[in-house]
């Protein structure tokens, strides 16, 4: 009996283990209730119970989302549902549309038709010349896929910021064809009398390009505005609201700049929302990075895409591969669940 006895103290007592405490996690109640259903914010649609599902990025761990499905399935029209609601709720906001949407500048203020109105980019808050040189060399290295001119790029870059003039770049573009072409599409959106950061930071912009533009050119543009931007909201200070939200179009032409913008955890009230339908184009880690993510209906070779970032069951799966226009799924940062909803759609943006 002794024998027995101690056998069974040694067992309670000993440190073998019988199982991880992780194991025992689908037993606690946070494995059945759903984290709290988000009451502000923007208006996304409903679930399958018909809740009201919205996404608050000043909630968020990150500011920063994504749109992504395929051609058709309403990426623009729920960008600019969102859009329209942040504009209720008094946020600034940018559009930098490639495609030069009409239906974007009917709830724009102001439209900035690029290489026709031109920027003053020498007026740069929040980065000293040196640095904004290096952030820039490297992304347009990348823009015209010019291995190694990265510090050819950055010296020229460097002194063009200090002299706050493009003549640093004049004096050699003869000397090298690639530099002579990044050099030529930099005077297309460059002016001494341009619009600088802080005044188009004030206003709703719907930024446009004239047809038959570069990808180059687009991307370029976009790359100096953001990193524009992204400076002058950090020379403001940290903000945990939204204070601008900027909308980009064909979003993987700058994705080696989201994966770093999308690290910054600390807030400057800048969130970026990123539209594109070339999920498998951008580093898996920026949807994990990502506050939200919305993802639309579409083919089962894309829906294959959101599976490999994402995990899916079976009714995940069939909701936006199978249903109707307007199915989506989300992925919010905190919340395990991919959300199911049928997206509400202000009738203002159809």
């Amino acid at each position: 009996m002794s024998e027995i006895l101690y056998h069974y103290m040694r067992k309670a007592f000993s440190h073998e283990a019988f199982g991880l405490s992780g194991d025992l996690a689908i037993f606690t109640p946070f494995s059945i209730l759903s984290p709290p259903e988000e009451t502000h914010g923007f208006l996304l649609g409903r679930d399958e119970r018909g809740r009201e599902v919205r996404v608050n990025p000043s909630k968020l761990p990150n500011m920063h989302g994504v749109i992504v499905g395929s051609t058709g399935s309403g990426k623009s029209t729920l960008a600019r549902h969102i859009l329209l609601q942040a504009q209720k709720m008094g946020i600034k906001e940018w559009v930098i549309d490639p495609h030069s949407e009409k239906s974007y500048t009917s709830i724009m203020d102001t439209r900035l038709e690029l290489t026709v109105e031109k920027i003053y980019f020498m007026d740069h808050p929040g980065w000293s010349p040196e640095e904004l040189a290096s952030e820039l060399s490297y992304y347009l290295e990348k823009i015209y896929v010019f291995p190694g001119y990265r510090s050819i790029l950055r010296e020229i870059l460097a002194k063009c910021f200090e002299e706050k003039s493009l003549y640093p770049f004049e004096r050699v573009k003869n000397e090298d064809p690639n530099i002579k072409r990044i050099y030529d599409d930099l005077r297309k959106l460059y002016s001494e009398d341009g619009f600088k950061i802080r005044e188009l930071a004030e206003k709703n912009l719907h930024i446009t390009f004239p047809t038959l533009v570069s990808r180059e050119l687009h991307a370029t543009a976009a790359q100096i505005l953001l990193l524009l931007l992204e400076g002058y909201m950090r020379s403001l200070g940290s903000r945990n609201r939204v204070e601008l939200i900027v909308v980009l179009e064909e979003a993987h032409l700058l994705k080696d700049y989201f994966l770093r913008l999308f690290k910054e955890i600390r807030k400057f009230g800048l969130s970026i929302l990123a539209v594109t339908q070339l999920p498998r184009e951008f580093d898996p880690r920026i949807f994990q990075l990502a506050g939200y993510v919305v993802a639309l209906s579409g083919p089962e070779s894309y829906i294959a895409d959101i599976a490999s970032l994402f995990s899916l069951g079976r009714e995940e799966f069939d909701h936006i591969a199978f249903g109707a226009r307007g199915n989506a799924l989300l992925f919010r940062s905190g919340d395990p669940r991919p959300r199911r909803i049928v997206l509400e759609i202000d009738p203002a943006v159809l």
